[in-house]
């Protein structure tokens, strides 16, 4: 063997050694702030512990059985699902368009980025805050410049309906950055090419889109609306500070309902249960999307 070969390997297996050093952090900080939790939050869901009582031991599957039988727990995964699919699909909506806007009209302009971009800086609970005002009656500026008019507005968060369209507005108006900076960045590796080619066929600016960008976005889109649904699982922020679960129990979501069980009811062993299923829920759906955007990618 040559000495450059030996002096390649050298320095391969140095570099090899050097990514390993670099891993070990992540890897580290992996295992303290996800797997031992989650490791703690399956141990407990197989138990019966009580925030008063304590434990009287292990139960097995009597936490998930009894999930099957309780009608909170439904109406809970009911509300998930109105929250989760009409936000979802109103924030990748409005953030593509914005980042259409964005990428059409004023192209490269940075400061239109980043003023897009300050809802999504903003914390949750600042946001649920200010969506409260706007949605209470006696707080709201919007209520009172129709009341100039002799215009009433209704009070969204006194039914459910109303409540969960609040929600789902909040959420929205705080989340749609994330779809448009990640559509706009997608948009931004298309080559200007196939749109020219498109126009010189004749098509217009909608077919162009629907048929020529749309099926080049699909990938990004059905990255931004995984990463979006399974964020909108934790819904908790919004409905803690905007409904407190309410009106009655109208807006409970699930994960809201495991904080239900487990710091006001105390039972630790059902709400960690909840939060098990939540966390396969978003697995499952994680490793749905990643077959499909694989797919899609060939």
């Amino acid at each position: 063997m040559s000495q450059t070969s030996i002096k390649r390997r050298g320095a391969t297996y140095e570099l090899e050694r050097g990514y390993r050093r670099m891993i070990l952090p992540a890897i580290f900080a992996i295992l303290l702030f996800a797997i031992v939790p989650l490791a703690g939050m399956l141990a407990l869901s197989f138990s019966d512990y009580h925030l008063i009582r304590g434990s009287k031991g292990e139960i097995g599957l009597h936490n998930y059985l009894r999930l099957l039988g309780d009608r909170r727990f439904i109406e809970s995964v009911y509300v998930t699902a109105v929250l989760s699919i009409f936000g979802v699909a109103a924030q990748v909506v409005i953030g593509t368009a914005v980042a259409v806007g964005l990428h059409k009209i004023v192209g490269r302009w940075r400061l239109g980025r980043a003023l897009f971009l300050v809802p999504y800086a903003v914390p949750h609970v600042a946001v649920a805050l200010i969506w409260l005002s706007l949605f209470t009656p006696t707080l709201s500026p919007i209520n009172a410049f129709f009341d100039l008019f002799g215009i009433t507005v209704p009070a969204f968060l006194t039914t459910q309906g109303g409540a969960l369209f609040a929600i789902i507005v909040a959420d929205t108006w705080t989340n749609f950055p994330f779809a448009m900076l990640i559509i706009l960045a997608a948009l931004q590796g298309i080559s200007r090419d196939l749109e020219e080619a498109a126009a010189l066929d004749g098509a217009t600016q909608v077919r162009t889109f629907l048929h020529v960008t749309l099926p080049l976005l699909t990938p990004a889109l059905l990255m931004v609306t995984l990463f979006r649904f399974i964020d909108s699982l934790k819904h908790f922020p919004m409905i803690f500070v905007i409904t407190k679960g309410g009106p009655g129990r109208s807006t409970q979501a699930t994960n809201f309902y495991a904080y239900v069980q487990t710091f006001q009811s105390g039972d630790v062993g059902y709400g960690a249960s909840i939060a098990v299923l939540l966390f396969l829920t978003a697995a499952l759906i994680s490793f749905y999307v990643a077959r499909l955007n694989q797919r899609v990618s060939q």
